[in-house]
């Protein structure tokens, strides 16, 4: 599940990663140190949009130095464990089984649309300079078992190799299946409005006698309907029903639309209980932001993919 973007592959040679330090440059790399986090999960994908289906595993991390970006440039191949034993074990020949500022590399996460996931504009501003920011989460396709969990990588700074790990314990919360897109109203600049059916609350699928409180709608636009090279092209995110795009083009002329292709594109709708958006960059410039949600996990639900005109 940890398949890198086709297209970001490209830009790794040519970009380097920003605010990162670089492993030979850290004399004292205790002072300031640089730290780990974990918050594990659940994903419910009912619609399969992930292309894993069903309720897995989610795993959530930020490893960051004292200004809050990326600990390392080579963080080194992390390790998973859970209840079960091993879930992912350190392989260098993927690149993705890296550990950066917020999950795995940007574009490491994809979906069955066969594009790689990645945060962009109006939600993510301003724009990256590689393409997109990381969504944070990691699709392990393991089971959301009960029980504890550890991360850990070693990191090979100035010849020798320093370890880092974070732990936490899963309490299973499964969301609601997440409605997804119900209308949109195209601006015919390359932009709209959304309505979505989610509600603030969702009765979890575990804990029946309760809700469990829904922290934001992320919405995904894909041109993959009317491109052979399926991307991300637009994403807003939103606490309430409707979330508005406004395009800076022109579909009645050949300047088209922008950010939204003019013709047929596609939609769907990551709900989450913890700020999925806000704990990423370029939002958090935190060393640790508070990864969970109130529900005291990090859970998301992906609805299903509709088409959209603009």
């Amino acid at each position: 599940m940890r398949n890198f973007g086709a297209g970001i592959i490209a830009m790794l040679c040519l970009v380097a990663i920003a605010g990162c330090t670089t492993n030979k440059s850290i004399a004292n790399i205790t002072t300031p140190p640089n730290k780990l986090q974990l918050a594990v999960g659940t994903i419910n994908d009912s619609a399969g949009t992930l292309g894993i289906g069903g309720t897995t595993l989610n795993v959530v991390s930020t490893f960051r130095n004292n200004l809050g970006n990326s600990a390392f440039q080579h963080p080194g191949f992390y390790m998973l464990t859970g209840p079960s034993g091993t879930i992912v074990t350190p392989n260098p020949s993927n690149f993705c089984d890296q550990l950066f500022g917020y999950g795995d590399f940007p574009g490491c996460e994809g979906d069955s649309i066969g594009e790689a996931i990645v945060g962009v504009p109006p939600a993510y501003t301003p724009p990256s300079s590689i393409g997109g920011y990381s969504l944070g989460f990691i699709q392990t396709g393991a089971p959301a078992t009960a029980g504890a969990y550890t991360l850990s990588t070693t990191v090979t700074v100035n010849g020798r190799n320093v370890n880092y790990s974070a732990s936490a314990n899963l309490s299973p919360i499964v969301m609601a299946n997440a409605g997804g897109v119900t209308n949109f109203v195209s601006d015919g600049a390359g932009g709209g409005t959304f309505t979505i059916a989610n509600p603030l609350k969702t009765r979890s699928k575990v804990r029946h006698h309760g809700f469990v409180a829904v922290s934001e709608y992320l919405i995904l636009v894909s041109n993959s309907v009317i491109s052979s090279s399926p991307l991300i092209v637009a994403a807003v995110e939103t606490t309430g029903t409707s979330a508005t795009i406004v395009g800076t083009g022109d579909c009645s002329s050949s300047a088209g639309g922008f950010p939204i292709p003019c013709g047929g594109n596609a939609a769907y709708v990551i709900d989450a209980d913890y700020p999925l958006v806000e704990d990423g960059p370029p939002a958090s410039h935190s060393q640790t932001p508070a990864l969970n949600g109130p529900n005291g996990s990090a859970d998301i639900s992906v609805s299903g993919v509709v088409g959209i005109n603009e």
